[in-house]
């Protein structure tokens, strides 16, 4: 696999998820430096954005002004901000708006991370437990590929020590050590089997 130099793992990977993509929607594209980083990176497709937010230049601020359909939608960092019913309703819409064969990307806080959610945006108002999230994905008829995602570099030297012994501590108290989660779903169509859930870490 091509490592492209810009991208962390979790963005590479998505990116090997959608570059072959002709149109893209970025939800919640925020100041889009995840468009940059991917057309840098030589994505050749249309990557359009939709935010509600006055600060960036988007081409859409409300999901009803879209028409057409995607190969791919990304919607990172947002989910956790809506509730169960806005986030089905929302779910909803992307079925909709998805080619047969399309792919979603969405990633949120980790809820079993050591580091509550709660504590880095107090606009988080929903969890969304890994195992809850690809199951959706694949009642929806999706094949589900997810990962965990730790932010920031690897430790190394002492810092490493002492990241491993957390591993452990995290290991017996039962919680996690990623950050995120994110979960890349492919759209199936009738005649293929249904998708499997598995995890790893990102």
């Amino acid at each position: 696999m091509l490592v492209l130099r810009g991208l962390r793992r979790v963005e590479q990977a998505i990116f090997n998820h959608t570059k072959e993509a002709n149109r893209l929607l970025d939800f919640g594209a925020g100041d889009k430096r995840l468009k940059d980083k991917f057309q840098a990176a030589g994505f050749q497709g249309r990557y359009e954005t939709l935010d509600m937010s006055l600060e960036d230049a988007h081409e859409y601020s409300s999901i009803s002004q879209i028409t057409g359909r995607f190969d791919a939608i990304l919607c990172l960092e947002v989910i956790e901000h809506m509730s169960l019913n806005d986030y089905v309703d929302l779910m909803d819409e992307f079925d909709k708006l998805l080619n047969p064969d399309g792919t979603l990307i969405i990633g949120t806080p980790n809820p079993l991370c050591v580091v509550p959610m709660w504590a880095g945006d107090p606009g988080h108002v929903q969890q969304y437990p890994l195992a809850d999230l690809a199951a959706d994905f694949v009642v929806r008829g999706y094949s589900v590929e997810a990962f965990r995602v730790r932010y920031g570099a690897w430790p190394k030297g002492i810092p490493k020590l002492r990241f491993l012994a957390m591993r452990v501590l995290c290991y017996l108290l039962s919680v996690d050590y990623a950050h995120g989660i994110v979960v890349i779903g492919k759209k199936q169509t009738p005649a293929q089997a249904p998708g499997s859930a598995g995890a790893r870490p990102g």
